[in-house]
Parts: structure tokens; C-alpha cells; sequence
């Protein structure tokens, strides 16, 4: 009866997140949005004392650059650095981390 364009249609509906991953993928930013997982869960990572003391202040060129509560919690972090970055790269292997740098 009517007819209708189909060249843009696809096999059936397809989860959001499939869309946006697939989005995400052609241009570029899926790397991006990985590192930002950190971001999302970085209480989780380094556990809630520290997480309470510190606020993400951006990623960079594979750099997370974090601040510290005062130069106390910052010269401890330093010696903690190690093992957050491993908990980073076991856990978010694509997430492009590959420093941490405490301000």
C-alpha cells in the first residue's frame, strides 16, 4: 500500500547502549568515554577514605590528574599510586589510563 523508504532501516530494534558504543566507535571517543568509567567508579577503585579525600580534576593525555584534601593526603596517595594504577589497568583495560598525577 504505501510506499516507504527503507535503505535506513536496520533488522529489528537494537539497545541504546549497542548505539551509542557503535557511535562512539566511528568517532573516535569510545577511549574517551572508557577513561570516564574511571571517572564513575573512582570511589570504588581507591575505597571511601580516599575517595572522600580527592576529586578528580580531569584526564589528560592518559593522565588522571587528582586533588587532594591537603599535602598530607597528597604525599600519601604518592605512596599508594602503584597499586591504584594497577587496580586502573586490571580493571579498565581500555580506558587509556596510564598515570596518575595528585595536585
Amino acid at each position: 500500500m504505501f510506499n516507504r523508504d527503507t535503505r535506513h532501516e536496520t533488522h529489528g530494534p537494537r539497545p541504546l547502549g549497542d548505539l551509542i558504543r557503535e557511535f562512539a566507535s566511528q568517532d573516535g571517543i569510545s577511549e574517551k568515554l572508557r577513561s570516564y568509567e574511571v571517572v564513575g567508579d573512582w570511589e570504588k577503585i581507591v575505597g571511601d577514605a580516599i575517595g572522600k579525600s580527592t576529586e578528580i580534576v580531569r584526564i589528560e593525555n592518559g593522565t588522571l590528574y587528582v586533588r587532594a584534601k591537603n599535602s598530607a593526603w597528597r604525599n600519601e596517595l604518592i605512596f599508594v599510586k602503584p597499586t591504584i594504577l594497577k587496580k586502573i589497568r586490571e580493571n579498565y583495560t581500555s580506558s587509556g589510563i596510564d598515570d596518575i598525577f595528585f595536585i
